[in-house]
């Protein structure tokens, strides 16, 4: 028994093989893109819920509370963060000034000494 192949066949193989492969791509790219668009878990369970007519989950007071906690806390922080950032654009200007002083060239040293 004789296998004979001749460029002609290898040409075909290669373009199918190519064909297959690119189709195999593209199935796995538009994957990947659907997966990074569609939206979070939660956002799908509750247009889920409101197709089903179920009404969405109220927050309890104890939850409610925590969360106003949370809200001043983050308030809090953010007048710290103003005024440390206040505090940061004054600074530059003394301490450039004073760096500006440091840097001037020094006299020469020889010149004051008396012998």
């Amino acid at each position: 028994m004789t296998l004979e192949i001749d460029g002609v066949n290898v040409m075909a193989i290669v373009e199918i093989v190519a064909f297959v492969a690119s189709v195999i791509a593209m199935l796995v790219v538009g994957l990947l893109v659907y997966l990074m668009v569609r939206p979070p878990r939660h956002v799908r369970e509750r247009r889920r819920a409101e197709k089903r007519g179920e009404l969405p989950r109220e927050t309890d007071p104890a939850e409610a509370e925590q969360l106003g906690r949370l809200v001043d806390r983050m308030e809090t922080r953010l007048e710290v963060l103003e005024r440390a950032l206040a505090d940061q654009l004054e600074r530059p200007a003394i301490a450039r000034r004073d760096t500006e002083q440091d840097l001037a060239p020094v006299e020469d040293r020889q010149a004051g000494r008396m012998e």
